[in-house]
Order: C-alpha cells, then structure tokens, then sequence
C-alpha cells in the first residue's frame, strides 16, 4: 500500500510543480522568455515537442492559464489526500483511489490511441494495476478489528509514568 502511497506523493508533487509552472507564466515577460527558451532548446536538441508545448501554453490568454493552475493544484490536492490515507492504510483512500484513477482510464487509452508513447502506455500499465489491485484488496472481507493487534496512537497513549486517570 506504500508504494502506491509513494506513487501518488509523487504525482501530487508534479502536479505542484506543473501548477506553479502555470502561474508564473502568468507572470508579465516570463511567457516571452519561455517561448525564446523552447525555440532555443528545440533547434539545438531537435525536441520540437517543447518548442510545441511552449508555443500552446504561451498562446493561453491569462486566465486559461491560471485556470491551468487550479486545475492541476486540484488534483495535486487529490493524490496528496489519495497517498495520505493508502499511507496510513485508511479504507476509505481504497475507495477513493479506485474512483479517482479509475475515472482517467478511458483518457489514457484515448491519448495512447491518439499518441502512443513509452511514458503514456508505463502510466496507463500502472493506473490498471493499481486499479486491479485495489479492486481485488476491496472485495476481500475486512478482519475484525477486534483481532488485530492494536496500533498505538500519541492522542490515546499514556504517558510513561501516568495512568490514563490523569
């Protein structure tokens, strides 16, 4: 449950990067440099897909581009919650994260349709095996919480030395 936990930090982690990249292109002259910087690295490197993607993002009037922004702290804030609660093994996240990642699929299979790539079809395998995976840890009965060892909590805990009394 870690590792998708990881997983989904990770991609929060982007999405907050991706939305700060939006706001500053907000920023007044940041457009003008970015699109110089993605000529720039298109012709030395020959990736003529920066230079596409710059020229998209710079052509967004403002506003598109902080709604850019919103949009993707939204969903940083989805995977942050999604890895908080498959990290602390919370049922709820299970639900969540299947709901959530499930709900992409069918766009992963259009974009892998449309332009297949290595990054494309690694992301669409890992969002099925999680789904998979999640599906399967679901239909299985829950153990009574009565028979599992009980997980110490700092609010309940007491206190080398003091009774729970007080």
């Amino acid at each position: 449950m870690q590792a998708i936990a990881v997983f989904k930090f990770v991609k929060a982690l982007l999405f907050v990067l991706a939305a700060m990249g939006a706001f500053g292109l907000m920023q007044h002259g940041v457009a003008e440099h970015a699109r110089e910087w993605g000529s720039a690295l298109a012709f030395t490197s020959g990736q003529h897909l920066v230079r596409k993607v710059i020229t998209f993002l710079t052509g967004l009037s403002r506003a598109k581009i902080g709604a850019l922004g919103f949009v993707a702290l939204f969903y940083a804030a989805l995977f942050a919650t999604e890895g908080v609660g498959l990290w602390r093994e919370r049922r709820w996240a299970e639900y969540l994260t299947v709901i959530a990642t499930g709900s992409l699929i069918p766009f992963e299979i259009w974009e892998i349709v449309h332009g297949p790539t290595a990054m494309r079809v690694a992301t669409f395998a890992i969002n099925v095996a999680v789904v998979i995976y999640l599906i399967v840890r679901l239909r299985r009965p829950r153990t009574d919480p009565a028979q599992e060892p009980a997980m110490p909590n700092a609010a309940t805990a007491p206190v080398r030395g003091q009774s729970r009394a007080g």
